[in-house]
This record gives structure tokens, C-alpha cells and sequence, in this order.
């Protein structure tokens, strides 16, 4: 009998784990009942008391323990990270900031989830940039780092990738595209919303130029914010895209001619937003630093283990890299003969709920997941393919 793995957090905390057999982390990843309650009660002050517990002074310094949190997710100062709407928003920011200009090409990934290529053909139709990408889309098992590498050259202004790949989980080398992209002067601009909150980061280490994460999956918060590391060197002086009364060092001075702008990567913070999803973003980071990002690494490739051993045994085939170090908690297989779409509705209807991508299942288990998930997943999904999967 292979040993029951035990989840690394209290399942109580998740109701959703004894709804059903949830696996689908890298869609939308489940809060822990404590950061849940964080939010609601910080909702409860607003809704019930106004300015009464939240005046001006409390506003201004409503993502202080956020941004620290943020901070020691990714290895940095508080004064590099700013806190936004939205992975996506954050992206598009930088895209116009650094906006390469005609002669230079950005270099990034034909599997790319489209909120890291987007912005970059958008600033091309304007300044003439080549949005060169690594062509892998008919065989997504062949990334690797050396890859992306090969399509830099001394015209590159930015290499934009997503840490973790969204689809198969291939998580690459941080340090060594960094290093290759700043040998010809370019910037390394990093999407890591799949994984932070399973994969440790250090963008001091990795000399990292950009780094994102979105709120909502492995961190376990909620839809609308995101953590955004900007280096000093990209702060220092810099005249964002959009700018609001947030923009200002002292934003409730309310001047609407003296623009004097904001220290440090909170510039990007401009505009009132969903406070309460930028406060559980620091809970939930809280939340993860007392489990440990290494031990919740660890518990998802343990699982992932279990998980493909069984799909093997089923005759699938799998995309994902098999070695963990390679990719995050994700793992992504494919079942000759049946159709990515009806398998993850089947799957659904049985209780299991994973995601499709790529022509694939993509299993995503995380840090209230233990080896029953996996095991009900599996006898899930050997009934739903039956032994066609194996011709």
C-alpha cells in the first residue's frame, strides 16, 4: 500500500475539500477560512462604520502590511512592491512604461496564458517591435529554459514569461534568463500568478527586473489584487501610465496641480480599489508563511507523485515535466480518443474539478489536498476513460 499523505493545512479551514475532490488550484485557488474572515470583517467596518474606522489616515495606510507580506513572498524591500487590481493591470502598466521601440523585440512563449503577450503586441502596434515568441504549441513538453535563451539576441529589450506556465507547470530558471537577458541589456518581466503561493521566490537572487502575482490562486486570496515588484532602478524616476489621486506622496492633499508622485513602486497605485481583496492578499500570505512555501512545494509534488503514477497506470500521457524541480504543483495529462472539454465535464459531474487546457486535464492539488483527493480523482477518472485511454 503506498502511504496516505495527510493535507499540509487543517481541511476545516476549507470547506469546499468535503463538498468535493477540488484540484483545480491553478484556476481559482481556495482561502482558508481565517483570511476569509479577515476580509469580511474588514467589509463588516467599512459597510457598518464609514470613516468612523477607516479615516484618511487608515486609508493611506491600508496596504502597508500587505506590501510587507508581498515583500518577504518575493525577497524584496516593502518600497519595491506595490500592490494593484490585477495581475493583468500590472502587466499592461510595464508594457508602456519600458514600451521597446521599433528595431527591438520582446521575447516570450506561444503557450503563454495571453495576459503576458498582450500588452506587448498592443505597444508593438505603436512603436513597431517584433513580439518574437518560442514556438512550442504543438508539443508544450519541449520548453525548457535553453529555449527561451535561444531567442534572445542583442536587439532584445524585455523578455516577458510566466514563472510557473499556467497549462503545464514548467516553472523556469529565473537566474539563468535573467542573466542572458541582461548580457545584451534587456529587462526580465515575470508573471509568477502560478507560482507564488507554491513555488519560493527570490527576485534579489534571480535579479529580477518585474515580477507579478496575481492574488487568487496558489496564494489563496481573492479575485481583485495582485502584488507587483518593480527593481529600484525601474522606480526610481518613473512617470507611470496612469496616475490618480493615489499617484501622490500625499494623496488626501488632494492638489490637482502639484503632481508630486509617490516613493518607491506604490506609484502604481493610483486609484481606490478593492481594499478588502488587497488585505486578505496579506493574510493569505500570512497564512502560507506559517505552513511554509517550501513544505507546501513539497506536499503538492508529493501528491503530484500519487497522482502520476496513477494516470500512467491508466495509459495517459503526460505533458507536464516529471521532474518536480521543473514545475509547480500542477500537472497536466492527456487521454487518447477523449475530448479534453466532455472529460473535464464528466469529471465535474462526478465531483472532481480540475481544468482543461491544451488538449488536457490539468490536476492542480494544493496545501488542503491530501492523497484521498488523489486517489478519488484517479477512480474518477479511470471510469470516465475506461482502458481506451490505453490504445
Amino acid at each position: 500500500m503506498t502511504p496516505a499523505i495527510p493535507s499540509l493545512a487543517p481541511r476545516a479551514d476549507f470547506a469546499a475539500v468535503e463538498e468535493a475532490t477540488y484540484l483545480n488550484t491553478a484556476s481559482i485557488g481556495l482561502m482558508a477560512a481565517p483570511v476569509l474572515r479577515s476580509m469580511v470583517e474588514f467589509i463588516e467596518t467599512i459597510a457598518g462604520r464609514g470613516t468612523i474606522g477607516f479615516d484618511d489616515d487608515a486609508e493611506t495606510r491600508v496596504y502597508e502590511t500587505t506590501r510587507e507580506a508581498a515583500a518577504r513572498l518575493v525577497g524584496a524591500d516593502p518600497i519595491d512592491l506595490a500592490i494593484t487590481g490585477s495581475a493583468t493591470e500590472a502587466l499592461g502598466q510595464v508594457a508602456w512604461l519600458l514600451r521597446p521601440p521599433n528595431g527591438a523585440n520582446v521575447v516570450s512563449i506561444d503557450i503563454e496564458f495571453p495576459s503576458v503577450t498582450y500588452p506587448w503586441y498592443r505597444v508593438a502596434e505603436e512603436t513597431g517591435c517584433e513580439v518574437r515568441l518560442v514556438r512550442v504549441l504543438d508539443d508544450p513538453a519541449a520548453l525548457d529554459d535553453e529555449r527561451i535563451i535561444e531567442h534572445i539576441d542583442e536587439r532584445t529589450a524585455v523578455v516577458a514569461i510566466s514563472h510557473s506556465q499556467y497549462a503545464t507547470g514548467f516553472t523556469a530558471d529565473l537566474r539563468r534568463i535573467a542573466d542572458a537577458a541582461h548580457a545584451v541589456g534587456a529587462r526580465l518581466v515575470v508573471d509568477a500568478t502560478q507560482s507564488a503561493g507554491i513555488v519560493p521566490i527570490d527576485v534579489r537572487r534571480d535579479d529580477v527586473d518585474v515580477l507579478v502575482a496575481g492574488a487568487y490562486k496558489w496564494l489563496g486570496g481573492t479575485f481583485g489584487a495582485a502584488a507587483v515588484y518593480l527593481h529600484p532602478e525601474l522606480w526610481e524616476g518613473l512617470r507611470p501610465v496612469f496616475l490618480g489621486w493615489k499617484s501622490t506622496e500625499r494623496p488626501f492633499y488632494f492638489d490637482a496641480v502639484d503632481m508630486s508622485l509617490a516613493h518607491g513602486a506604490r506609484v502604481l497605485e493610483y486609484s481606490t480599489v478593492s481594499y478588502p481583496s488587497g488585505i486578505a492578499l496579506g493574510e493569505a500570505i500570512g497564512y502560507l508563511e506559517r505552513l511554509g512555501i517550501d513544505r507546501a512545494m513539497a506536499h503538492a509534488h508529493a501528491l503530484d507523485e500519487r497522482l502520476i503514477s496513477g494516470l500512467d497506470a491508466i495509459g495517459a500521457t503526460i505533458v507536464s515535466p516529471r521532474d518536480a524541480g521543473l514545475r509547480n504543483g500542477s500537472v497536466l495529462a492527456r487521454f487518447d480518443g477523449h475530448d479534453d472539454t466532455a472529460l473535464a465535464l464528466a469529471l465535474a459531474g462526478a465531483g472532481v474539478h480540475v481544468s482543461r487546457r491544451l488538449g488536457g486535464i490539468r490536476f492542480s492539488p494544493h496545501v488542503a489536498n491530501d492523497s484521498t483527493d488523489i486517489d478519488r480523482a484517479l477512480e474518477i477518472v479511470e471510469r470516465v476513460v475506461g482502458v481506451g485511454a490505453r490504445g
